[in-house]
């Protein structure tokens, strides 16, 4: 019994250690951002499928993307976070700017897809400490804490963990993941865009918006984006 709560006691203690000290970030390029993207991405879209499924207890479609398991907002928002906050280097730092950023992003981006595509993903008005409805400040300082984790303790893992993959094989996946991701940006911008003006009763008389009508109808389009408004 000793023996195990000495196991137990080093254990946490290197556990509370390794919490303590923020990782060293390791050198990185532009396909380590690809990757980052995508995995970001991936596990936002399990983290908000597994939310929704234990408080709703339905499976929702929570990638909004066409033809990948990304979900666009949480892959850029961590690529932003990165290159926005690499240099800083204090903990406080990272939940400040992580929280400005994050709401920035946030804000933004609401602001792109409901002029640009004219839909809406997400509407805080309701919501304690909303911003326009595009954010809430206690969303921000989730955000910000969010920046912290991952700037002190899960990106740096991640990218070296990437850094094991041999250096060709590391670029060559890394491209062939770029191509996906924009074949997907070419598919899903249209696709929201027609889906918001067939919901006001636009359409066009021409092959292509035909074509996307058909294959991106309503239905679909209600699956992959169950929250969209569009009316």
């Amino acid at each position: 019994m000793k023996d195990i709560a000495q196991t137990v006691s080093r254990r946490t203690h290197a556990c509370v250690d390794w919490l303590s000290k923020p990782r060293a970030m390791p050198r990185w390029d532009a396909y380590d951002m690809v990757y980052l993207f995508a995995i970001a991405g991936t596990v936002g879209t399990v983290y908000e499928e597994a939310l929704i499924g234990l408080t709703h207890g339905v499976f929702e479609n929570r990638s909004g993307s066409i033809i990948t398991t990304v979900n666009w907002v949480y892959g850029l928002g961590a690529v932003i976070m990165f290159l926005a906050l690499r240099r800083a280097d204090r903990p406080w730092q990272y939940i400040v700017y992580g929280s400005l950023l994050g709401g920035a992003v946030e804000f933004t981006l609401s602001l792109i897809q409901q002029y640009l595509l004219g839909t809406r993903s997400w509407d805080y008005s309701g919501k304690f400490l909303n911003i326009g409805g595009r954010t809430t400040v206690p969303y921000m300082l989730v955000w910000g804490l969010l920046c912290m984790a991952c700037m002190c303790w899960l990106f740096p893992p991640v990218l070296r963990l990437v850094h094991r993959i041999p250096g060709r094989a590391r670029c060559s996946i890394a491209v062939a993941l770029a191509v996906i991701m924009l074949v997907d940006l070419s598919l899903m911008v249209p696709a929201i865009i027609r889906y918001g003006q067939r919901a006001h009763g636009v359409y066009f008389d021409n092959p292509y918006c035909h074509w996307v009508d058909r294959v991106f109808n309503d239905t679909f389009m209600h699956s992959r984006y169950p929250n969209m408004q569009v009316g």
